[in-house]
């Protein structure tokens, strides 16, 4: 079994220190993760943190590898364990907030967690067409209603925050940045219902407020695309790049915003799905562009978080064969900044025309 040293960053500029970080993910683990409540939290469940490793590649790139118990798997009686890593990044969000560039690995006992984890389905034998020629732009506003298997009642995905949720506001900046995309001759189809209209849907709220499932299910897209998963939250992350793949789509863009009491935007891409350069250089196109444009039409003092990769920890990336990312342009639980500009109309349009700018740079080249 390969243990990981649990050590300090290497000194120079932006260092994180990785007891602090083992520190910070042990707390995180004391508190069962949203709709986990009827669970014991993970450490009580037994979900260890063997170790934590820090290693400084540049002045501005950090790479922290975890290693977690074997009972992570397990922790979440489904198997899905989105859920559990979420709360763990966000147990580190304030102590990555100055260090550029990071990337996570995280292990199990050892051993790569993407091992452990559904590969990805085969890329389509049919070439996607390039986003400047043709190519279809999936634009996913994460999360929104679904149906909550253990409690049998219809739920949001998050919590709200100063009188917002996450699931409204990504759906808010998801149908920008379509707009922006539609008006520059782009095909960008929504992946959630993408008018805001009184239509009501399965789960009696307005469909445009419903995950991506019951909207692509909807569509009559077949049930390997929208079905595929251990329960309905699952089932809705998987069904965003499952389309993406099934019409094969040129690009994925993930929409969300993040918890953890950082500041700031950064973007996500995967390690592990097979597009890992494509997804890097579009993930640093579009961080750029959605920075430089806050901060010369919004707050001249916008925090860049920049890059974040993972070794499959987010599905919407890590199932998508193609280059994908995900925006997390702010922080939903702290005030100021961050919440008070999710409540602003304008740093949405922003936030949006900065995407769209930044996957026309992106094609071009």
């Amino acid at each position: 079994m390969l243990l990981v040293r649990v050590g300090s960053a290497q000194q120079g500029p932006s260092t994180i220190d990785a007891d602090a970080l083992k520190t910070g993910i042990e707390r995180a683990l004391t508190t069962a993760p949203r709709d986990h409540q009827t669970l014991q939290a993970p450490a009580q469940a037994g979900v260890r943190v063997l170790s934590v490793d820090v290693q400084q590649t540049s002045p501005s790139s950090h790479q922290i590898t975890i290693d977690l118990s074997q009972k992570a798997l397990t922790y979440d009686p489904s198997g899905n364990v989105e859920a559990l890593i979420d709360r763990i990044l966000a147990g580190t969000a304030t102590l990555t907030a100055a260090s550029g560039n990071v990337g996570y690995r995280f292990l199990i006992d050892g051993l790569p967690l993407e091992q452990f984890l559904p590969r990805p389905p085969p890329r389509s034998s049919v070439r996607s067409r390039p986003l400047g020629n043709g190519g279809t732009a999936v634009i996913s506003a994460g999360h929104g209603w679904y149906w909550h298997d253990a409690s049998g009642t219809w739920r949001l995905q998050r919590d709200y925050y100063g009188g917002i949720v996450e699931d409204v506001v990504n759906w808010d900046i998801a149908s920008y940045v379509r707009d922006e995309l539609n008006a520059a001759n782009v095909d960008a189809r929504l992946l959630r219902y993408p008018d805001r209209d009184a239509n009501v849907g399965t789960s009696g709220r307005p469909r445009w407020e419903e995950g991506a499932k019951y909207f692509i299910k909807g569509l009559g897209a077949p049930t390997e695309v929208w079905n595929i998963g251990v329960d309905e939250y699952a089932r809705d992350i998987n069904t965003r790049p499952m389309y993406a793949n099934w019409i094969d789509s040129a690009v994925m863009v993930s929409i969300h915003n993040n918890g953890g009491r950082g500041t700031g935007t950064e973007t996500w891409y995967d390690a592990t799905n097979g597009q890992e350069y494509e997804s890097q250089r579009l993930a640093g196109i579009v961080n750029n562009r959605i920075v430089a444009l806050l901060r010369a039409r919004y707050n001249r003092d916008w925090p860049d978080r920049g890059l974040r990769t993972c070794n499959g920890c987010k599905g919407e990336n890590r199932i998508a064969a193609r280059p994908a990312i995900i925006v997390e342009a702010a922080f939903m639980d702290t005030p100021t900044p961050d919440n008070d500009a999710l409540h602003d109309e304008t740093f949405k349009r922003i936030v949006a025309q900065a995407i769209r700018e930044g996957l026309q740079e992106w094609a071009q080249r």
